[in-house]
């Protein structure tokens, strides 16, 4: 465990962890991290090599927050769109009262 305390430490647990999630998720068809349970995820060992890049690499760091700013400040469809609707192929535009 001391060993996890050092940066070649750290890397060889990280490496560990992915390569025991990668044979484990081969075998099964699931991995057996529960939060990594749903669908459309990203594997753990994307997420864990993306974290360990992150920690030596100030751009990638920079990109990691950009990523979570965009997912935080998400706009859904009819945001903001001032109860205008414009219908092209009829060419017509319709105002709504807000």
């Amino acid at each position: 465990m001391i060993a996890a305390l050092t940066i070649p430490g750290l890397a060889l647990l990280v490496i560990a962890v992915v390569f025991a999630d990668v044979a484990y998720r081969k075998l099964t068809g699931r991995t057996a991290l529960p939060w990594m349970r749903t669908e459309g995820e990203r594997s753990a060992a994307a997420i864990g090599l993306e974290q360990f890049d992150a920690a030596f690499n100030s751009a990638k760091r920079h990109e990691m927050e950009q990523r979570q700013s965009v997912l935080m400040h998400r706009e859904n469809p009819g945001d903001g769109d001032g109860g205008v609707e414009v219908d092209l192929t009829a060419g017509r535009v319709t105002l709504r009262k807000l």
